[in-house]
């Protein structure tokens, strides 16, 4: 890029290797940027590389202090087991768009975090926590078209925080983890006010509205058994929310903790 004239009529502007402190997604980062600088007014002015460098930079330091994968994380760890870009997407049901974005500075939810990590790492130390299967957003879009046909109405409605269709989730994959041995979606839980519910399910909501259910591992027809179970016990919403109300394994735990798989055993209303 050639040099800029400063347009407040000074002499030419130098680039330079300056500190600043910026704000991103509400938290102050510092860090170091190439811009241009008037050596007589001290006008700053960024180039179209620093600003994508800078970005990148933020994005990094983001995950990083809120506990996600860093781009160069999830490439490092793609690469260490042997997987491209298109085989990581297909293991999680979603476009290579994204992982690729995702390792170049694009930041991902905390519930896709845990999807990688699950393909990724291979660690499987919180089963407990996954009921023994990888985390789908496929499955739970399925799960839910499944709960919705059975029903006869829709769960997941416009602007919804998943007030009744996670107590449906809930008992489906306790569940199904209860009686077969591992969950349905490989979702975590945990207890909020208004009863159990998915975690991260602010993040989750819109990426369950986009995904396509058919490329999810189709039920068992155990599995269907279970959902079939559920309806008949809980046709109406205030049947099951009021039934996951009582659930002793709900109310023991204090507000925000994890609701693990290993005490389905302890479900009473089903």
């Amino acid at each position: 890029m050639k040099a800029l004239n400063c347009p407040r009529g000074h002499e030419k502007m130098k680039l330079r290797k300056i500190n600043k402190t910026v704000s991103f997604r509400g938290m102050e980062i510092p860090c170091k940027i190439e811009a241009y600088v008037c050596p007589e007014c001290g006008l700053e002015g960024g180039t179209i590389n620093s600003t994508g460098a800078i970005q990148q930079e933020l994005a990094e330091v983001f995950r990083k202090r809120t506990g996600l994968l860093t781009g160069e994380e999830i490439k490092s760890l793609r690469k260490k087991r042997g997987l491209t870009q298109q085989e990581l997407a297909d293991r999680i049901k979603i476009g290579v768009a994204s992982i690729k974005r995702w390792e170049t500075g694009l930041i991902q939810s905390k519930s896709l975090d845990h999807a990688l990590r699950l393909h990724l790492t291979g660690n499987r130390l919180n089963n407990d926590f996954s009921g023994n299967r990888p985390f789908s957003i496929a499955r739970i879009k399925l799960v839910l078209a499944t709960f919705e046909k059975k029903l006869g109405r829709t769960l997941l409605r416009k602007t919804d925080k998943m007030l009744y269709a996670a107590k449906y989730f809930w008992y489906a994959d306790m569940l199904a983890f209860r009686d077969l041995g591992a969950s349905m979606t490989g979702a975590g839980y945990a207890a909020l006010p208004l009863g159990p519910q998915l975690n991260n399910y602010r993040d989750l909501v819109e990426e369950i509205r986009k995904t396509d259910e058919t490329q999810a591992e189709p039920l068992t027809r155990e599995e269907l058994q279970i959902i079939r179970k559920i309806v008949k016990a809980f046709p109406e919403d205030r049947q099951i929310y009021a039934a996951a109300h009582r659930e002793k394994i709900w109310q023991d735990k204090p507000v925000g903790a994890a609701i693990p798989y290993s005490e389905a055993k302890g479900l009473s209303e089903i």
